[in-house]
């Protein structure tokens, strides 16, 4: 499938000709895999030295920190797509985008990591149980402490996380098919001049689609483990992507001034009210309407 601004990125990454140009999805899932296997270790850690009696005690808190320190290490790197771009541009030009989206790329892949980490169950990896009861604690299902019947327990939960995971890939998928991977991936951030005015019907219900999709999937590991770690793991997730919208939005304020901070107040960043449910379906199933 052709993807939708891929010319504007192999014009704008003249580094990256050709099958080269396989590297930044390549660098992507290494860093994804890089993360996901540095919480993993952290998360076993104790198990492995047993003997070690402060790892045993504070063994609860690993995969929490091991979370926090990934997320706030991939929130540096996207930061620097934005951080860097004056100087970058002063000193490169129009090679300045070339030269900083490994960064970005970087954070995205252990953005990625942490979302599947997220959907782990922290007390089933090996080499054997938990060695601090509280893991096991929080690693069990909350739903049976609520009244769910333990029979429902697992269904329910594979059914609420299959719903929102379908539900944010789609929203990822039609955000790519409808704004195009140039957008998506913030050339025009380096390249201004070259934009287009996005007046697209989702924009009227949802200031940030993409980031939604996040926040959707995010949703689905936790309903999926709907444990006590699940919940924080949520928790630090959600709050990832409102630090990057703070940031992101910040430069849109600077660009287009009072009417960006009018339209914040007219329009939700991570959420579709009920009455928009509507207009968000048209966009999942593609028969959105511009805006004129």
């Amino acid at each position: 499938m052709h993807l939708k601004g891929m010319e504007k990125v192999r014009e704008k990454l003249p580094g990256y000709a050709g099958k080269r140009l396989a590297l930044v999805p390549l660098l992507m899932f290494g860093m994804a895999l890089l993360g996901l296997t540095f919480l993993l270790i952290l998360d076993i850690l104790p198990r492995i030295a047993v003997q070690l009696s402060f790892l045993v005690f504070i063994e609860p808190l690993l995969p929490i920190g091991g979370m926090t320190v990934l997320l706030v290490v991939a929130l540096w790197l996207v930061w620097g797509v934005w951080r860097k771009r004056i100087e970058l541009q002063a000193d490169l030009g129009e090679l300045a985008y070339q030269r900083v989206i490994p960064h970005g790329i970087s954070g995205i892949g252990l953005l990625f990591g942490c979302l599947v980490h997220m959907f782990v169950s922290v007390r089933s990896l090996p080499p054997g149980p938990p060695v601090n009861e509280l893991t096991t604690l929080f690693s069990q299902s909350l739903l049976p402490l609520v009244g769910i019947p333990i029979e429902l327990d697992v269904p329910l939960r594979i059914v609420l996380g299959s719903f929102f995971v379908l539900l944010g890939l789609l929203t990822m998928r039609q955000a790519v098919l409808t704004f195009g991977i140039d957008y998506m991936i913030v050339i025009y951030l380096y390249f201004p001049d070259e934009s287009e005015i996005q007046q697209r019907e989702i924009y009227s219900i949802i200031r940030h689609p993409t980031y939604f999709a996040g926040i959707l999937l995010g949703l689905s590991a936790m309903f999926f483990r709907m444990s006590v770690f699940t919940i924080i793991f949520f928790v630090l997730f959600y709050a990832a992507w409102r630090a990057q919208i703070s940031v992101e939005e910040k430069e849109l304020m600077e660009r287009f001034g009072e009417g960006y901070s009018e339209y914040m107040e007219r329009v939700p960043g991570l959420y579709i009210r009920l009455g928009d449910l509507g207009t968000y379906l048209r966009f999942l199933l593609g028969r959105s309407v511009d805006e004129a």
